[in-house]
């Protein structure tokens, strides 16, 4: 059943999930090509210093993180999409409980954001290898990739859960939810409780908060 789940949803997300993976492969590689020491590569400075090869790389991590907020939010989505134009009958009509096809569902799409993962870690390495590493640095592209893996985990996870919990309405909830997390940090400013915003900041972007992931610069080049 759970193979049967898996192919059906790999059918209905193959261009996206092709797309992703593309894109994750390709940012690192794009980012040392046209970043900030293209003109050093042009030069033949292959042996870039530290400046130069931070430089190239420090778009990555920005981009990385969209894409996986974005390809994770759509993968998450189109699945759900394709069911509710049938008003759900292939659902209803496979012989296992709600429950058991949902849980089925998230996780044939939670397996396959191990593709973009991989392909970001086989990208990393090639734009690695585009440039000789200055000793003072070192290059984390396993790191990067997991990390990836588990933002695009986390994100996944949030709009499953909303899609599937509240249907057509999950973007109205978004709004909603946004809306009132805005108020309260304008009424607790307003009211003189700024420490009250900076501890819930500290508890949503630091470590192990649930967007800690997102809040903390993403480097595939670091010290």
């Amino acid at each position: 059943m759970f193979e049967q789940i898996f192919r059906t949803n790999l059918k209905w997300t193959r261009v996206t999930l092709a797309t992703f993976a593309v894109a994750a492969f390709l940012i690192p590689v794009m980012a040392w090509r046209f970043g900030s020491p293209s003109y050093a590569v042009a030069a033949g400075m292959n042996t870039a210093d530290a400046r130069f090869v931070m430089a190239g790389f420090a778009p990555v991590g920005f981009f990385v993180s969209v894409i996986a907020v974005l390809g994770a939010f759509v993968l998450a989505v189109q699945p759900w999409n394709m069911d509710a134009a049938s008003r759900h009958v292939y659902a209803l009509s496979l012989p296992v409980p709600w429950r058991r096809y949902v849980a089925m569902r998230y996780a044939a799409g939670a397996l396959t954001l191990g593709v973009p993962a991989v392909a970001l870690w086989l990208g990393s390495l090639l734009a690695l290898a585009m440039v000789q590493m200055p000793p003072t640095l070192r290059a984390y592209p396993g790191a990067f990739a997991v990390r990836f893996l588990l933002a695009s985990l986390l994100a996944y996870s949030g709009t499953f859960a909303l899609q599937y919990v509240f249907g057509r309405r999950a973007a109205m909830v978004v709004l909603l939810g946004l809306l009132a997390l805005v108020t309260v940090i304008l009424g607790l400013e307003l009211s003189g409780s700024g420490a009250r915003v900076a501890a819930i900041g500290r508890f949503l972007l630091d470590w192990p908060g649930p967007l800690s992931l997102f809040a903390n610069t993403w480097r595939l080049v670091d010290v």
